[in-house]
């Protein structure tokens, strides 16, 4: 930690005091943790980010996850880079009502800044989340560069709990920040789609931090262009359906063999499945699996079906884990409107009609390529007379 209390008052390691001082404040016995009062001592080498540390090994409410060099240097920037633009700004600041205590505090605007490392499971960040949400704290999440990793142009691949701090711009689309230390270099990750559990396709703007705005943080960037994007996700399908033969995941091993044993293969997936409908990325399942199988699912029932027979059919899937679900605690919705949002596609396809809120119809038949390279051409022709990005 960076932040100490020294005869009742804050002091930190970001200034300019030298070893030989904080060692003679040592002396006194008087550094104490701000959140359990027990004695920390300074930890002044040449490698390491200069930082306190507990004299004692006693469990500390205000500590959540071991801290690497990379996580202190990394605090340490963003809190002089956020200190030219806000004013009244708190490092490590303590929120005892919910024993929760950010990077960084931003006091007028009443937010908290997170600097994410470490992996933390889904439960941690909602129960985090949730946390300053009770209290009246927005708050917003900047993960180190090393969670993050650039497979080709637009295609990235993060850490699998990484979308769960994504928030919506004032466009609807999602968003992340990352940020390195050592290059004093941010990475904004706008319009961002997922594919997988991992892997997006997002438009990254990197930008040195003497040349960042504060409002182009939590803000929309200028986008690429929708036949752009559409020719990216017709890649990604393109890409699906050479390698899905080979995937061994536990979805789609079962998606490939609900389909053989009814005369499919899952390379020709129906050129409708696979698409960024609307809250699609609620399910953590790529759209092509989850979809090729919804699909399959609405064919072998009646004439007329409901929402609730496909909703508890995902829900069987999901207690067996073969289909997973996404949280995203700053988003409401869940896989239920990814469901509503594929089955309005499928409204706008002609290939079923809404009767009432809960009682859709068949329309048509749902289409099947019979080669690779007819599902390339369907893929196209679907997608762009689909606008599917108006969905996202």
């Amino acid at each position: 930690m960076l932040v100490a209390l020294y005869e009742n008052q804050f002091v930190d390691m970001t200034g300019e005091t030298s070893k030989e001082k904080w060692y003679s404040i040592m002396k006194t016995g008087l550094l104490l943790c701000p959140v359990c009062k027990n004695k920390v001592i300074p930890k002044c080498g040449p490698k390491n980010v200069w930082h306190f540390a507990h004299q004692s090994q006693d469990a500390c409410d205000g500590l959540h996850e071991a801290e690497t060099n990379y996580h202190l240097m990394g605090k340490k920037s963003l809190f002089h880079w956020f200190k030219r633009k806000e004013k009244n700004l708190y490092l490590e600041h303590y929120l005892r009502d919910i024993a929760q205590r950010p990077d960084i505090y931003l006091d007028e605007d009443k937010q908290a800044i997170e600097f994410q490392c470490a992996t933390l499971n889904v439960d941690m960040f909602t129960s985090r989340i949730n946390g300053y949400q009770s209290i009246g704290i927005e708050s917003d999440w900047i993960f180190g560069m090393k969670r993050i990793n650039k497979k080709r142009e637009n295609l990235y691949s993060l850490q699998m709990t990484d979308l769960t701090a994504a928030k919506r711009d004032k466009t609807g689309k999602l968003y992340l920040n990352y940020f390195c230390p050592l290059q004093q270099q941010f990475l904004l990750l706008r319009n961002i789609l997922p594919i997988s559990q991992r892997k997006v396709l997002a438009d990254g703007y990197s930008f040195s931090a003497k040349n960042l705005d504060l409002t182009m943080m939590f803000d929309t960037l200028n986008s690429k262009s929708y036949e752009y994007r559409n020719l990216l996700w017709n890649n990604q399908k393109k890409t699906w359906r050479m390698t899905a033969y080979r995937n061994v995941s536990p979805s789609i091993m079962y998606v490939k063999k609900v389909m053989y044993f009814n005369h499919r293969s899952i390379t020709l997936f129906s050129p409708l499945a696979g698409m960024p409908s609307y809250n699609y990325y609620f399910f953590e399942t790529s759209p092509f699996i989850w979809q090729s199988y919804l699909l399959f699912f609405i064919d072998k029932l009646s004439s007329t079906f409901t929402l609730n027979q496909l909703e508890n059919e995902c829900r069987r899937l999901m207690a067996k884990r073969i289909l997973l679900e996404r949280k995203l605690p700053y988003i409401k919705g869940s896989f239920q409107c990814a469901i509503k949002g594929y089955l309005n596609f499928l409204e706008s396809e002609q290939i079923i009609e809404q009767m009432n809120d809960i009682h859709y119809k068949k329309k048509r038949p749902i289409p099947y390529p019979k080669t690779l390279d007819e599902a390339f051409k369907q893929d196209k022709i679907f997608s762009e007379k689909a606008v599917i990005f108006d969905f996202v």
